[in-house]
């Protein structure tokens, strides 16, 4: 049966086809692309289908987490906010390693910050614990207070909700008070002209704190934090030693 699609004559080249720089019936396999011919591309326009590494949202919170609780912990009275902060940094910080997320030196900046606001944060609250008990201790004190009319005393001992009660003439107790929260109060009540006093003394009988007030509404206050800080005012620091004094 003779071929339909043969040249007249005959093609020896015929069921083949030429290739550059090969033999007929064989397929370049070395082609090189001619000029304005490029590599097949692959998704989101990328050469050969790689994608480069991207930002995880995750490890970019979690640094960014880790460093606001460092900075926060060292601010005073703010730094209990890293109590959360960096716990939370931290655990992000090791899920990110864990998994082997992209971007991992924002996993470990938000291990190491967060580990850091924690460590400064217990710091601290060792350090306000230690002062606390230090000045908050309880003693033995004579509270005191008088009034020319019907007034109220107010006594606080610790720090939990003080006790308010009406007095008439001279009222004395001897009670178990915190240095740092215990105090009594006189108030006079009315818009009448009133006068209201109170005294604190230790149990040797040494007046702590006194004051009186007088008028419509007065109010005389005395609380043990006040000699705390007098004590504190009464320290003496040495002056400065002139150079000539060492020689």
């Amino acid at each position: 049966m003779s071929d339909p699609y043969a040249r007249p004559g005959g093609d020896p080249s015929h069921g083949s086809w030429p290739t550059p720089g090969g033999h007929p019936g064989q397929y370049a396999q070395n082609q090189q692309p001619y000029p304005g011919h490029y590599p097949p591309r692959g998704h989101h326009g990328t050469v050969g289908g790689y994608l480069p590494p991207r930002t995880h949202g995750m490890t970019v919170f979690a640094m960014v987490t880790g460093i606001v609780a460092a900075v926060l912990s060292l601010v005073p009275f703010v730094g209990f906010v890293s109590f959360v902060l960096g716990p939370l940094a931290m655990v992000l910080g090791i899920v990110g390693i864990a998994k082997r997320i992209s971007s991992r030196g924002f996993s470990v900046t938000a291990l190491v910050t967060g580990t850091f606001a924690l460590l400064v944060s217990i710091l601290y609250a060792v350090l306000f614990s230690t002062m606390l008990s230090y000045f908050d201790n309880t003693q033995s004190f004579e509270f005191s207070a008088n009034g020319t009319g019907e007034y109220q005393i107010t006594v606080a001992k610790t720090a939990d909700p003080p006790e308010t009660t009406n007095q008439r003439g001279t009222y004395a107790q001897t009670v178990e008070a915190s240095t740092l929260f215990g105090g009594i109060t006189a108030t006079n009540p009315g818009g009448s002209d009133e006068d209201v006093s109170c005294r604190i003394h230790d149990t040797a009988g040494n007046l702590l704190v006194e004051d009186a007030q007088s008028g419509p509404h007065a109010v005389a206050v005395c609380e043990l934090s006040d000699v705390l800080v007098r004590k504190v005012e009464d320290i003496q620091f040495p002056d400065q030693v002139n150079a000539r004094e060492l020689d």
